[in-house]
């Protein structure tokens, strides 16, 4: 080989890497991986069994007839981006928090997958809370998520807004930078907020970026509140989610909704950080929450006390890579 062939190779790699230290250094592995748009996955839950694995976890399994392609549980997990697929508890048992596979209620003869909280279920120091969620985990360069899905929030939760207390951990989605098993971890939180002290006619949706901290806990970096939209209670709404991997320039979130069949309002458009800025491999989400119910023992006891439901029901689930909105 030459020398000048030599010295054209050196070049070229310099400037691919002083390319990629803008955003951080990619991963090396990440050049054998495919990516272009993608569906990964999408289901209705039709023909859909959720079964026991652990004591703290649940798989999920079947395939959903109502499409061709992309809709077998087995073969999730054996796409090349994605690791394992669980119903994730942390703690408890079934007479505490649970998910299965129910009527929609709204539509007996349609299937759909509910999560439900019954009382706090998980020790955290001196206090409990309770987790039901399906975690996506061990992911390999998923540097960009999109999903879609459908959610109704049982009618009961609306209850919440007669709570005195206000609050803002209610999460629905979570998606993990380098999730818990990793240093330099970085999530973003989809939740539910109850803005202020005593009875309330609103309820928003709430997003936030945060990192953790060398000695324990997590700073937020970013955060907003979607003040234009009120959250409906026993009605169906369609989500739209995408998440790209980046520094406070190049990451971004989007969240849209669609209620009532009316035109899509967007309540998040936000380019800022979405991985620790002491992370600078590009790797993707680790972990995907892409369906959740997460909260504490006081919102839990609250709904308990006053028999109300704590019901998530979810429909129509897509996930794609490297699909933007």
């Amino acid at each position: 080989m030459s020398d000048k062939i030599y010295v054209l190779i050196f070049i070229f790699s310099f400037f691919i890497l002083a390319i990629s230290c803008k955003t951080g250094v990619l991963n090396p592995d990440l050049l054998k991986w495919n990516d272009s748009e993608e569906l990964i996955f999408h289901t209705g839950f039709n023909n859909t069994t959720i079964f026991p694995i652990s004591s703290s976890m649940d798989g999920i399994a079947g395939i959903d007839t109502t499409f061709n392609t992309a809709n077998d549980w087995d073969k999730l997990e054996e796409h090349e981006n994605i690791g394992r697929v669980r119903i994730n508890y942390e703690d408890g048992t079934k007479s505490q928090r649970y998910a299965q596979i129910t009527s929609d209620p709204t539509n007996s003869s349609n299937d759909v997958l509910m999560f439900k909280i019954i009382e706090p279920h998980i020790k955290e120091g001196l206090k409990k809370k309770g987790r039901v969620n399906m975690f996506i985990y061990k992911n390999n360069n998923l540097r960009e998520v999109y999903q879609t899905v459908r959610i109704y929030l049982h009618p009961d939760m609306e209850y919440l807004k007669q709570w005195d207390e206000k609050f803002s951990w209610l999460t629905l989605f979570e998606f993990w930078n380098r999730d818990n098993k990793y240093k330099n971890q970085f999530r973003v939180n989809v939740n539910i907020v109850k803005k202020d002290y005593g009875i309330t006619d609103e309820l928003y949706f709430r997003v936030h970026g945060d990192k953790n901290k060398i000695f324990g806990g997590w700073k937020i970096i970013w955060d907003e509140i979607s003040t234009d939209f009120s959250i409906p209670f026993g009605e169906w709404i369609d989500l739209e989610l995408y998440i790209k991997e980046g520094d406070e320039n190049s990451g971004r979130f989007y969240m849209a909704v669609i209620y009532e069949n009316k035109s899509k309002q967007v309540l998040f458009n936000i380019n800022n950080m979405t991985q620790h800025p002491k992370d600078k491999i590009l790797n993707g989400f680790t972990g995907l929450n892409s369906m959740k119910l997460y909260t504490s023992d006081k919102l839990i006891d609250f709904m308990k006390n006053n028999s109300k439901n704590l019901e998530v029901y979810w429909d129509d689930w897509e996930l794609y890579k490297y699909k933007t909105p």
